[in-house]
């Protein structure tokens, strides 16, 4: 097979982001300017534009709150009975016209009295509340909730609440996906031992803090929301070295921009709100909640399916960012022989649809299971043939390539799933109450032509009940640990966890599972 085979594929590989050195910020705005062009919002007039482009008129607005407000007083009972069953973790999803409109019916489903709350808001309810803080503070007052976490995102998932999504995803309390319109995702949780925290660039924020808490050996998992303009991998390496045995698991907020195209700037699109104080909002960093009676379970599903063997990096630039031989080969030539080993159907999947798999540094590249690969796009193919694919790689690092699409996609996610669902059959772990999902903004209906895929993945691995329990919004990028992650119970016999990353076209899983010392 001739060379130029393959140079249209490998110049256009349209993973460059999924690289450490990702620049989050310009593809959340290029993503946030698309999604805006299709919906004829790019007469942007500033944060108050949303009196005027997404207005209903008073009266639907009206009728439509007296409805909503006559069925969650009708469901009061009702609700009541399924509380008391899943009162440890409770989702709710609402797609009322009016951001008000919403909270009320998640407050009439969850009911109040919980500890920690995560908070996933569309842009349209950030642009109708005029900025983030006053969903939070409405979702904390209501809910009565000690510690709300929330982010800006263009669409969310969650179990339906109201008429609206229940229409929308066909019935009531169903996991749905909505991938873009008035949609707002709260998941509550009874109690987690919940502390909130931000780190900003430059240790800005409760650096204090959190140096306290990883001096006290009682945090146990974290949940983090990223904001676009943040320095993410520095900051994911730093909550790596201070809570090395802690897994991670979150996702990148939306760039809320605002202003005329010549003139534009950016909202707050994070925010954390404690009883009795204002909402805090947030940018340029990393927040969440570190969580100290409450394990996490991560999953990660890439999407991808590894095609020829595993093999070793030979060759890697001085700059550490390129490799220039695979297998004691030229890195090119190395590909060409693979590709010329495969059948027809992977060999057209390879020509549109190639990416990277690394495996850590120092393991063996056949102990390497299928998922567990950390996923780079191949950002270049130099003049040379070799491939950059980002800074970090070293001589002797496992590699295999991998192809990602609609089928290699579902197979991974079954994949997956039915692995963890075995290792926590094994592990003796407890069950976990419910789950929190952040996936990537290019999956959905985009990738597997049909709705609620990912997010009804979990039926199959956790059961009907549990598997129901779901929310997450979709992402600029997801954070994880390639692969599965199931601590120890006891905090005294975890190993490190393997380095927090930073992914693209990913479903990123986090299984929220109460500590062995919570009864």
């Amino acid at each position: 097979m001739a060379a130029t085979t393959l140079e249209t594929p490998l110049s256009l590989s349209r993973h460059v982001w999924e690289s450490p050195g990702i620049r989050c910020a310009e593809l959340a705005v290029a993503k946030g300017a698309a999604r805006k062009a299709l919906t004829g919002r790019r007469r942007a007039l500033g944060v108050r534009r949303s009196a005027k482009v997404f207005a209903f008129s008073s009266i639907s607005c009206t009728l439509w709150s007296l409805r909503s407000r006559r069925r969650s007083t009708c469901r009061t009972a009702a609700c009541a009975v399924e509380t008391e069953v899943q009162a440890d973790f409770i989702s709710c999803c609402s797609m009322a016209p009016r951001w008000e409109d919403a909270v009320e019916e998640v407050a009439a489903e969850a009911g109040t009295g919980f500890e920690a709350a995560f908070v996933f808001v569309s842009e349209l309810y950030v642009d109708q509340a005029q900025g983030m803080a006053p969903v939070l503070e409405a979702v904390q007052q209501r809910l009565d909730v000690e510690h709300v976490v929330g982010g800006a995102c263009a669409g969310a998932i969650g179990q339906t609440t109201g008429e609206m999504a229940s229409e929308y995803a066909g019935g009531h309390r169903q996991p749905c996906e909505v991938e873009a319109g008035f949609v707002l995702s709260v998941a509550v949780v009874r109690s987690a031992g919940a502390v909130p925290f931000f780190l900003g660039a430059n240790a800005e924020g409760d650096l204090a803090l959190l140096n306290r808490m990883a001096a006290s050996g009682e945090v146990r998992s974290m949940i983090l929301l990223a904001d676009p303009f943040g320095p993410i991998p520095d900051i994911m390496q730093s909550l790596d070295e201070s809570f090395p045995k802690v897994p991670k698991a979150g996702g990148i907020t939306a760039a809320l921009q605002v202003g005329s195209d010549g003139r534009s700037s950016f909202m707050s699109s994070m925010a954390i709100c404690s009883k009795g104080n204002q909402a805090r909002l947030l940018s340029k960093g990393v927040c969440g909640l570190l969580l100290t009676e409450m394990d996490v379970h991560t999953v990660v599903c890439q999407g991808c399916l590894g095609v020829g063997p595993a093999v070793r990096i030979s060759n890697v630039s001085p700059s550490g960012d390129v490799c220039i031989g695979i297998g004691g080969r030229p890195a090119k030539e190395a590909l060409l022989l693979i590709f010329s080993a495969v059948n027809e159907e992977l060999r057209a999947k390879m020509q549109t649809n190639l990416v990277v798999g690394l495996g850590r540094q120092g393991e063996s590249e056949t102990s390497v299971d299928d998922g567990d690969w950390l996923i780079r796009g191949i950002a270049e193919v130099t003049p040379n043939g070799s491939f950059r694919l980002g800074p970090g790689i070293a001589e002797g690092q496992p590699l295999r390539f991998h192809v990602r699409d609609k089928d290699s996609a579902e197979g991974d996610l079954k994949l997956m799933l039915k692995r963890y669902r075995l290792e926590r059959t094994f592990s003796g772990s407890k069950e976990p109450i419910g789950s929190l999902l952040f996936t990537c903004n290019g999956r959905g209906k985009g990738l597997y032509g049909r709705q609620h895929v990912d997010a009804r993945a979990l039926e199959e691995a956790l059961g009907e009940e549990l598997g129901q329990r779901v929310s997450g919004f979709f992402c600029n990028g997801e954070i994880g640990s390639p692969g599965l992650v199931l601590p120890a119970a006891e905090l005294g016999e975890r190993a490190e966890v393997r380095g927090t990353a930073l992914h693209g076209f990913t479903a990123v899983f986090a299984m929220l599972v109460p500590s062995s010392s919570k009864s």
